[in-house]
C-alpha cells in the first residue's frame, strides 16, 4: 500500500567497510575465525600482524650490534695511533713520512714492490725467520715509515705501527746469530749492523734505523712535546708527506747558487716548506712554501712561477730516460698561487710516471738482492 512504512537497512559507515572482510566465494568454506561461535562463547580474536614499531626496534638492535662490533675490531686491532713522528730529532731540517696502508693500495706499488717480498725462497725464509724472532708480521704491522735527516749526510728511519715492545733488537740479534751475520755486535740498547747501519727501538715499539749512533740514540726518545712534529708543518694526513726546514733550503741554496745562480737566489727567499703527495687513479702533489722574513707571498709566488717554466724548458733538453718519474709532464701543469701568506704549488702527476719509476726501483732492488744472495756464504746477511 502507498502509505505502508518501508523500513530501509542501515547503510554502513566507511568504518566498518573498512573493518569488514572480504565476501568469500560462493563454495569456499568460510575461515575459522570468520565462523559463528557457538552460543554463550565469546568469538575468537583474530591472530594480528606483527606491528611495524616492533620490526623498526628489531632492525635498530642489530644496526647497533654490527655497529659495536665493527668499533671493537678497529678498536682493537685497526686503530693505530701514530709514534714515529714524535721521534723526529729535533734538529731535522728534511723530513718524508709514508702512510703505509695508502701505498700498499697504490696499484703500481702493489705490483712491482710486494713481489719482493716472497719471490725469492731466501727471502721468503728469513722473512718468517724474522716474523718469529721479532713478532711483527711484516708488512701488515707496519703503519707509518718517517725518514728524516739533520744534514743531508745523518739519515733515519722511523717505523710505527702494531710492533710488540721490546722484542725487535733481541729477536734481530737472535736472527743475525742463528744466520752467522758478520759485523754485527750488540752496544747497549742498540744492534749495529755495519759501518752505515744502526738499529734500535723505542719504548713504544717505534723502530729506529740510522746511519750512525748519535742521530739513532737522538731519535729514540719520544719527543717530550707530543706535537713537536707540528713545528715541520708536517701534515698530518696523506700518502706520501714531506717538510723542508730553512736550514735545508740554505742548503739547497749553497749547493745551487755555483750551477744555477737564479734557483740559488729563490731558494734563500724560501724559509720553509711543506707538501702532500696523494695517490690514486690522479696523483697530484700541492706543495705550500713559506715567505723568508722581509718576503712577500704576492712577489714569491711570480718568481716561482718563472722558474717553474726554466725547469720545464731544461727538462725538455734531456732525453726521457733522464725522466723516469714524469716530472716534465707534472711541470706542464705546475702552478704557483699566492694564498694569503703563503706560495702554493699545484700540480697533476702522472700515473704512468709513478708506475715506472716504482717499477725501475723494484727492478734494481731485485737485482742486489740477487746478487748479494749469489755471492754470499749460506747464512750471509
Amino acid at each position: 500500500m502507498p502509505d505502508t512504512l518501508i523500513e530501509e537497512p542501515i547503510r554502513p559507515t566507511v568504518t566498518d567497510d573498512l573493518a569488514s572482510p572480504a565476501p568469500a566465494a560462493e563454495g569456499d568454506p568460510a575461515p575459522a575465525d570468520a565462523r559463528p561461535a557457538p552460543p554463550g562463547e565469546a568469538a575468537p580474536r583474530r591472530p594480528g600482524r606483527p606491528r611495524g614499531a616492533a620490526c623498526l626496534v628489531v632492525a635498530i638492535a642489530l644496526a647497533a650490534l654490527l655497529a659495536g662490533a665493527a668499533l671493537g675490531v678497529y678498536f682493537l686491532f685497526w686503530r693505530y695511533v701514530p709514534t714515529a713522528r714524535q721521534h723526529i730529532p729535533g734538529d731535522a731540517n728534511i723530513v718524508v713520512r709514508l702512510e703505509t696502508a695508502d701505498l700498499a693500495l697504490f696499484g703500481p706499488v702493489r705490483q712491482h714492490f710486494l713481489p719482493l717480498l716472497d719471490d725469492a725462497p731466501r727471502t721468503a725464509s728469513r722473512k718468517a725467520r724474522i716474523e718469529a724472532a721479532t713478532g711483527l708480521d711484516f708488512p701488515s704491522d707496519l703503519r707509518e715509515i718517517v725518514v728524516a735527516s739533520t744534514d743531508a749526510a745523518s739519515w733515519v728511519a722511523l717505523a710505527g705501527g702494531r710492533i710488540p715492545k721490546g722484542r725487535f733488537v733481541a729477536g734481530m740479534e737472535k736472527v743475525a746469530r742463528d744466520e752467522g751475520w758478520t759485523g754485527v755486535r750488540r752496544e747497549g740498547e742498540l744492534l749495529l749492523l755495519g759501518p752505515r747501519a744502526v738499529l734500535g727501538q723505542a719504548d713504544d715499539g717505534t723502530i729506529v734505523l740510522g746511519t750512525d749512533v748519535e742521530i739513532v740514540k737522538a731519535a729514540l726518545p719520544a719527543s717530550p712535546d707530543a706535537d713537536e712534529w707540528r713545528r715541520l708543518d708536517l701534515p698530518e694526513q696523506g700518502a706520501v708527506t714531506f717538510a723542508l726546514t730553512s736550514a735545508a733550503w740554505s742548503g739547497a741554496a749553497a749547493a745551487a747558487s755555483g750551477v744555477l745562480p737564479r734557483a740559488g737566489a729563490l731558494f734563500r727567499r724560501i724559509d720553509h716548506a711543506s707538501g702532500t703527495l696523494t695517490l690514486g687513479a690522479e696523483p697530484a702533489l700541492s706543495m705550500l712554501l713559506a715567505p723568508a722574513s722581509g718576503e712577500a707571498a704576492a712577489a714569491l709566488a711570480p718568481d716561482t712561477q718563472a722558474f717553474l717554466g726554466s725547469l720545464k724548458l731544461a727538462l725538455a733538453l734531456l732525453p726521457d730516460v733522464v725522466d723516469v718519474v714524469g716530472a716534465r709532464a707534472a711541470l706542464e701543469g705546475a702552478q704557483a698561487l699566492a694564498q694569503g701568506d703563503l706560495v702554493e704549488i699545484r700540480t697533476k702527476w702522472p700515473h704512468e710516471g709513478l708506475d715506472r719509476a716504482c717499477a725501475e726501483l723494484a727492478h734494481r732492488a731485485r737485482a742486489a738482492r740477487d746478487a748479494l744472495d749469489a755471492s754470499a756464504p749460506a747464512g750471509a746477511p
